[in-house]
């Protein structure tokens, strides 16, 4: 290799290691976006209804379901710190008895049936909805399903 390649490569290295290190999910966003589902994807809105009435006539005792979304929003995607690749999202909600909450789910790549990050399994959904999580499982305020960095 040509000396000047290989110090124009270097430069280059170090020019863009300050950016990486202020954020070091950055690197691995764009990798995970392509690999988790969306989160307005048709499939997952709908497993995301079909959870939450399932935990609600379970857990609840209560025949309640996800009338309507709003707003669903990306709050990013990244593989770091876990190597499985993860999206997680939020939206706006209303319920079969008209009330209007918030609804947070993580959505992992490959972690159905205890092998996680396959590409051939199905994506695993963790869903909460604010003020139907009376056992805290996801720290009473939705706090697992969120993202916090």
């Amino acid at each position: 290799m040509r000396p000047s390649f290989v110090l124009a490569a270097a430069l280059l290295g170090a020019a863009l290691s300050p950016a990486l290190a202020a954020d070091p999910a950055a690197a691995t966003r764009g990798a995970a976006a392509v690999a988790v589902a969306a989160c307005d994807d048709p499939g997952v809105l709908a497993r995301v209804q079909r959870r939450f009435a399932y935990g609600a006539a379970r857990v609840e005792g209560r025949t309640l379901a996800i009338a309507a979304f709003a707003t669903v929003r990306d709050e990013g995607a990244a593989a770091s710190p876990s190597p499985i690749p993860q999206r997680w999202c939020s939206a706006a909600v209303t319920l079969s008895d008209a009330t209007r909450t918030t609804a947070w789910w993580r959505i992992e790549r490959g972690t159905g049936f205890a092998a996680p990050g396959l590409a051939f399994l199905p994506d695993g959904l963790e869903l909460c909805v604010a003020g139907h999580d009376p056992w805290r499982v996801h720290d009473g305020s939705c706090r697992t399903t969120r993202r916090w960095w």
